[in-house]
């Protein structure tokens, strides 16, 4: 990791719109141009990874650029109610961000905050004067992520973006991981599937039921759906022989309910979750691998690439990971 393998004076000249030889200069602190320039040079070689945080810090032993020009200082903004995940996020946005001698701070903002207050928020936490914002999903609500949005900074969000959103965004693939675990269980003989879970309240939610059914219509089979709380009812309207739950927190919940049913999973009942880990207190259970430390890295990567081109268009990346096929799916003659 920043290395000079891929990117060259040629790249660095065409994205600054500076001559190579006044790069070079720059990058060998020779004269011929303002400190101002100077710094902007550098400071886009070591975003692009053009100059590595070695050669920075020997640059600093020579006197020619001052080393805080390279330590940046980032914001997490997540709610408690998605520190189970964030978790790994927060170790994937680490461990990149690391590697370059940056900074990264986390903070919670669970309330649905007036303007006022959030202002207050804001300011007492100085993130109006940090380099770059991460907005994690699952927010209090989707206001308190439009005023981040509005802010003056640079910006990755991690989530599906909504329509007109001006934001880079990074996210595990949710969606793909539903269409991975219908297919898991077609493939299988399971033709009457029923999906466990919110499918209003986030965005991220939402997204979760339209690949279920998009996916159900394709392979022509009834999209079944149940709240947690309906489940037993649901259960023997529908009588199901495969479950899938579509939020991580859910899925021990919903495994013992169909236990105080008295289902033999996957002998009665197949059941695939979409977990960030594997529970211990669960047999292995099949289910799509979310990404989530991935996916903290590569956001980690867009807001470093952000910052280098403040002007460019914006894109949204989706983190798609493989199918583990556990103990909890059953084949159906």
């Amino acid at each position: 990791m920043g290395t000079r393998k891929s990117f060259t004076l040629t790249d660095l000249s065409d994205d600054l719109g500076i001559s190579i030889q006044t790069i070079s200069k720059a990058l060998r602190g020779l004269p011929g141009m303002s400190e101002e320039t100077r710094s902007r040079i550098i400071r886009a070689a070591y975003l692009r990874g053009y100059l590595t945080v070695k050669q920075a810090r020997e640059m600093v032993s020579q006197g020619i650029t001052p080393y805080p020009t390279f330590r940046l200082r980032f914001v997490l903004v997540q709610s408690r109610e998605s520190m189970n995940y964030n978790r790994l996020l927060t170790a994937g946005l680490t461990e990149r961000f690391k590697q370059f001698d940056h900074l990264l701070e986390n903070d919670v903002l669970d309330e649905d905050l007036s303007e006022e207050a959030f202002e207050a928020w804001i300011q007492k936490r100085n993130i109006r004067h940090a380099d770059g914002l991460i907005i994690a999903p699952r927010l209090i609500s989707s206001r308190m992520e439009q005023l981040l949005l509005a802010l003056p900074l640079a910006k990755v969000l991690i989530n599906y973006p909504k329509p007109l959103s001006q934001v880079d965004s990074v996210v595990w693939d949710i969606y793909e991981a539903i269409c991975q675990s219908i297919d898991h269980l077609a493939l299988n003989g399971h033709r009457r599937i029923m999906y466990v879970g919110d499918i209003r309240s986030q965005r991220g939610y939402v997204h979760r039921w339209q690949a279920f059914e998009e996916i159900m219509s394709e392979l022509g089979m009834p999209p079944l759906w149940s709240s947690c709380s309906d489940l037993n009812i649901n259960y023997m309207k529908y009588t199901p022989t495969a479950i899938v739950v579509g939020i991580d927190e859910d899925c021990e919940i919903v495994y013992r309910e169909l236990e105080r049913l008295g289902l033999c999973i996957p002998e009665d009942c197949s059941f695939v979750g979409l977990l960030n880990e594997q529970p211990l207190t669960l047999p292995t259970i099949s289910r799509p691998l979310l990404l989530i430390k991935e996916t903290g890295y590569h956001a980690a990567d867009r807001i470093l690439w952000r910052i280098a081109h403040p002007n460019l268009s914006f894109a949204h990346t989706r983190i798609t990971g493989g199918f583990h096929i556990g103990d909890s799916v059953a084949k159906l003659i």
